[in-house]
């Protein structure tokens, strides 16, 4: 039986309409986690996601072999293929404007906060995310088949070894979870798996931006060129 319907959380999505980011993230979660408790983990870190072309970041709220919850975004806009899945996914754009079509149509379709798109097994989008787009995503279907779909071009074309590893981390550890949510007596197997898994995600967490060259540098630079 699915954990989550796809109608609540579409009502959770439309109660951060307006609010300031990143405050209206969670103020999603709240709002899902009342109508399911002691479910979700709002600790994962946002992560990127390079996929069909398009790149954006992600926090992952719940997965499962059948289901997840994420919020996923960007300010700048890109553009990509969705993939053909084996998956449905239910999106609710929160901010921003994000375009699709379909095969055979030669009109874009536009969503705008409060709008929602369901693409089913077996159906592929062409998406653009204008100049920028935040969404809930809310997806049931056989997820480890779109693991690959979601990894692939972060490790052969990006060499973003980092980001595939969280990926990868991120997902055992929240597979892990509901695993031992669903089925109690192998908790303490799960409850292990998910705390090496987690902290293998925090330990890929890249190191702060550093927003501006220190002056000894320059200085190094400035002397030896």
């Amino acid at each position: 039986m699915p954990v989550f319907d796809p109608e609540i959380v579409h009502e959770c999505s439309m109660e951060c309409l307006g609010a300031p980011k990143p405050e209206m993230f969670d103020i999603f979660a709240r709002s899902l986690a009342k109508h399911y408790p002691g479910v979700l983990d709002f600790d994962q870190p946002w992560v990127y996601s390079i996929a069909g072309g398009a790149m954006i970041q992600m926090k992952l709220y719940y997965a499962s072999a059948t289901e997840y919850i994420m919020i996923w975004g960007t300010p700048i806009g890109s553009e990509g293929h969705s993939g053909r899945h084996f998956t449905g996914f239910w999106d609710t754009v929160i901010d921003g404007e994000m375009w699709y079509y379909g095969e055979g149509e030669f009109e874009k379709k536009v969503y705008k906060p409060g709008d929602r798109v369901y693409v089913g097994p077996g159906q592929a989008r062409a998406m653009n995310f204008t100049d920028g787009v935040w969404a809930v995503e809310y997806a049931r279907g056989f997820i480890p088949a779109s693991v690959p779909f979601g990894i692939m071009s972060e490790i052969v074309v990006c060499w973003d070894f980092l980001t595939a590893g969280q990926t990868l981390t991120l997902y055992a550890d929240l597979m892990s979870q509901s695993i031992g949510q669903k089925y109690p007596q192998v908790k303490p197997i799960t409850d292990t798996i998910s705390r090496l898994a987690g902290k293998a995600t925090k330990a890929l967490v890249p190191a702060p931006e550093v927003s501006r060259i220190p002056q000894k540098n320059i200085r190094w630079f400035q002397r030896n060129t």
